[in-house]
């Protein structure tokens, strides 16, 4: 470790890992909006209309009309509220530009995917804080950072404007104050992360439950002094408490209900069997947790070390995950339906992949850090096919759209990683051509009707946005590369800073 103080080098080997995480998800962004163009278009009317409601009925579905006749996405406000800047930065882009690539407003739109990109980023920085705290290495930390961000679905995640990315940092945000305002005495961590907590509750509302297993770690760690576990509840609950009142609040003037968020009439929103759903979380080929981030297994083995190690923080996690699990198994849709993978349990992969850090404390040499090493690399490769290809382009062809539930469920040849990995073998090599003028550029279809993002002119294209601009004819094929080539570059240069802070 350099000379400096050792708290000053964590701190800028954190900023590092957030910057080089920011960098590589701004290289591989595509600009994506997939199905939360319900929260685009909330997000636009709060700056347009003054209003959330919708600016028209997107999914012909009437669960979604209000009290006033209007309509209102069945998500919480929180996605919504934190895409506005974004929003902003999209829109002075168009103006400033003039440039109107694809479907109408598409700058608008991919600026509000990029939101996921920024959250991914932080998201991947609190893990890096937590295994720091947990394992106390250095070493240890930047690798189980870096696993979670790139060697499971966090980074194909981090390239649509779902609110998965965003959740999953209030969460382990929200979890990360929580245990940190315990262990160190903290209150204003403990109301930290109370409000990230709130503040997970707004994006998603079932993300409410996961305040029981950081109610179960309070009592853990409180005992027996129950005053001490009411102040700490106290805490980090009154922010939950506001979150939970706004949320009610919002109901009741959307839907005349304080507990009906529009799922409550929404058929497609019901409970199926737990036991499907647990199945298909564990091993479907179209919705595993494990088959989509395998290096997750050698997580949950790393959990069950930990409780060896910190029996309360390992039960912490595994409440985390079981809670978050349960109540998605029990869900009809437990894949989260033409989704790329476990997408609703996004939030619970961190806390299977910071226990690895206390394999990567070990010595290079031991056996474990050589296996979590290679289970890191086997699962980044899985990653890939997400991270070329916008499965919610491809997930929709005529070849695939046609399959049934079932079988994009449980036959590997109808499943999002297989039809996105066929479609990745044959892009790569014809976008290179494309690049190299070895094969001339296909003109892009037109842009038609009220489709969900403009990716479907794009057939042709890696899920890339500086290669959208060049199958567009916006720029050349060398100003592309360069375009790529910029965020792509600082990364590297993070890397170099990060081996100089890990070596010296």
């Amino acid at each position: 470790m350099s000379a400096d103080g050792p708290a000053l080098v964590v701190r800028r080997v954190g900023r590092l890992v957030f910057l080089f995480s920011l960098c590589l998800y701004a290289t591989s962004a595509g600009g994506s909006m997939a199905t939360d163009i319900m929260t685009y278009e909330v997000t636009k009317n709060i700056i347009e209309q003054r209003s959330v409601a919708m600016s028209y009925n997107l999914y012909q579905m009437d669960a979604h009309r209000g009290v006033d006749g209007r309509y209102y996405a069945p998500y919480g406000i929180g996605h919504a509220i934190y895409s506005i800047p974004f929003y902003l930065a999209g829109r002075a882009a168009e103006r400033v530009t003039g440039l109107d690539v694809g479907k109408a407003e598409a700058l608008r739109k991919a600026a509000v995917a990029g939101g996921s990109t920024v959250a991914a980023a932080a998201s991947v920085w609190f893990a890096f804080w937590f295994a720091w705290r947990l394992a106390g290495s250095l070493g240890a930390a930047v690798a189980v950072a870096l696993s979670f961000g790139f060697a499971t679905l966090f980074w194909p995640y981090s390239k649509f404007g779902f609110n998965a990315p965003l959740a999953s940092l209030c969460v382990v945000g929200g979890v990360y104050g929580c245990w940190l305002g315990v262990r160190e005495r903290r209150t204003t961590a403990l109301v930290a992360g109370g409000v990230g907590l709130g503040c997970a509750l707004l994006v998603r509302h079932e993300l409410a439950l996961v305040t029981l297993p950081v109610g179960l770690w309070f009592l853990l760690e409180s005992r027996p002094r129950w005053d001490v576990f009411v102040r700490r509840s106290f805490l980090a609950g009154a922010p939950v408490a506001v979150a939970l009142l706004g949320t009610a609040y919002y109901n009741v003037t959307r839907f005349g209900n304080p507990l009906d968020t529009g799922y409550l009439r929404d058929e497609t929103a019901g409970f199926g069997s737990v036991w499907e759903g647990a199945l298909g979380l564990l091993v479907s080929p179209g919705g595993s947790l494990f088959v989509y981030s395998p290096v997750l297994i050698l997580g949950a083995v790393a959990l069950a070390g930990l409780y060896r190690a910190d029996r309360h923080t390992a039960i912490l996690f595994g409440s985390v995950v079981f809670v978050m699990f349960a109540f998605y198994a029990l869900l009809q849709h437990w894949d989260a339906d033409r989704s790329y993978g476990a997408r609703y349990l996004l939030p619970a992969h961190a806390f299977l992949c910071i226990p690895l850090g206390l394999w990567f404390r070990e010595s290079r040499d031991s056996r474990r850090h050589r296996i979590a090493l290679a289970a890191v690399l086997v699962s980044a490769i899985v990653q890939l096919p997400g991270v070329l290809v916008d499965f919610s382009k491809v997930g929709s062809t005529p070849e695939t759209a046609g399959r049934t539930l079932q079988e994009r469920r449980w036959n590997w040849r109808s499943t999002a990683l297989a039809v996105n990995t066929r479609v990745s073998l044959e892009l790569v090599p014809r976008n290179i051509g494309y690049l190299t003028r070895a094969v001339e550029r296909p003109t892009p279809k037109p842009a038609e009707g009220l489709g969900r993002d403009f990716s479907h002119q794009f057939a042709d294209s890696l899920d890339f946005w500086w290669l959208y601009l060049f199958h567009l004819g916006v720029v050349p094929a060398p100003v592309a590369l360069i375009l790529g080539a910029v965020p792509g570059g600082l990364a590297a240069w993070c890397v170099a800073r990060l081996h100089h802070h890990l070596v010296t």
